[in-house]
């Protein structure tokens, strides 16, 4: 193979988005071949619009078609899972929208069809490519802060007016999206959290409500995170506040790392925390901060979702690095499904690696109590194509 020929499975917003960034990338190690959408007349007014490349209302037609090397799935969440097995068990490789799917079960369940029919896997998680989280993550990797005992996030920046959720018939839905913000807008924040700290709790105690809009689903959590130790996390997300904001601080024995939205600002401390907590004679000190705002190379591609379809393309062709595998991806599922078992139970905490039985008890009692049918029962239908499929 000399050119990774792309397939895109829903061609709605993202789906649409990735059409245009293929096309306009102009790059010799991949293309884009074809479409597909079951919305009548979607696919071919894309195909259309894109040079007259293939268009399919089927996706596994698509797949059968020869016509594609690697099929790139943008259709609502509960379809990923099913979607990404079919083609995978077709020898094609995938690169899916995130998130990874709703639930863990589903998600490893995709890993190991994947490894099984020896086909790459990635995920759509373009802010790690974003220069302010590479930058900070290997600040982290290097023990620059030294050992890790706080990570907080703040991600109040995802407002999302009643009209977006009225946009689609599947969004604010349990049988339709699988959840509200923890399953649309924040897997970013959540996968960030854990891939920019280099940590994942042992467990999480979270609460989950919905505040004004008028959805089925959450749109606000807290979720306390306990990594042993003594050592803590917390994450904050909604797409109800304004004006919002998007704060990471990461602190450890050297120093703090604070990210406010692409801007780093490092605070080092003049000796290690444990000295001055342990061998200071004067009871009321004041650590020596330096505080540094750190250059964050420009980008023009920065954050952007070509750079992971162009790195995966890479990875076909090359073996190099993915931005996101599969198995990467649980982790981001593993602290999604955790806030759901506890902010949708009784509040206590949830240990990690969540049960997969857990989570689909969790999911199936919300769409049983809060499901009016307005997702048009995706999840029921995906379950079917799932038990065909393996």
């Amino acid at each position: 193979m000399k050119k990774v020929r792309y397939g895109i499975v829903g061609v709605g917003n993202v789906g649409g988005l990735h059409c245009k960034q293929i096309t306009e990338a102009r790059d010799s190690a991949f293309a884009l071949a074809a479409v597909c959408d079951s919305a009548p007349g979607k696919a071919e007014k894309v195909a259309a619009q894109y040079g007259g490349v293939a268009a399919f209302t089927d996706a596994v037609a698509m797949y059968d078609s020869g016509l594609v090397d690697a099929v790139l799935i943008a259709t609502p969440h509960y379809w990923h899972a099913p979607q990404t097995i079919a083609a995978a068990q077709r020898g094609l490789h995938v690169l899916c929208e995130k998130p990874l799917s709703v639930t863990v079960g589903d998600g490893q369940e995709m890993v190991r069809q994947c490894k099984k029919h020896k086909v790459a896997l990635g995920v759509m998680f373009m802010q790690r490519t974003r220069e302010s989280m590479m930058l900070m993550r290997k600040m982290i990797a290097a023990g620059k802060l030294g050992e890790i005992f706080r990570v907080q996030m703040v991600a109040s920046n995802w407002i999302r007016s009643q009209e977006y959720y009225d946009s689609g018939q599947w969004r604010g839905t349990w049988d339709g999206e699988g959840g509200g913000i923890v399953m649309n807008q924040a897997p970013h924040s959540l996968d960030l959290f854990q891939w920019v700290s280099g940590l994942m709790p042992q467990s999480i105690a979270a609460s989950c409500e919905t505040r004004w809009h008028k959805i089925e689903v959450e749109n606000t959590v807290n979720a306390v995170c306990d990594y042993g130790q003594g050592r803590t996390g917390y994450l904050y997300l909604t797409t109800a506040e304004a004006p919002g904001m998007e704060q990471f601080v990461v602190a450890g024995t050297k120093g703090t790392i604070i990210a406010e939205g692409d801007t780093l600002r490092f605070g080092k401390l003049a000796k290690p925390l444990l000295d001055t907590l342990m061998k200071e004679k004067n009871a009321w000190v004041t650590p020596v901060t330096t505080w540094e705002e750190l250059a964050v190379p420009a980008n023009p591609l920065n954050g952007q979702h070509i750079n992971v379809t162009r790195a995966f393309a890479k990875h076909i062709l090359k073996g190099t690095p993915m931005t996101c595998s599969g198995e990467e991806a649980l982790n981001e599922l593993q602290l999604a499904n955790a806030i759901y078992v506890s902010g949708f139970g009784k509040g206590e905490s949830v240990a990690l690696p969540v049960a997969p039985a857990a989570i689909e008890k969790t999911v199936n009692r919300m769409e049983k109590s809060r499901s009016i049918g307005k997702g048009g029962n995706l999840r029921s239908a995906s379950k079917k194509m799932m038990a065909k499929l393996v």
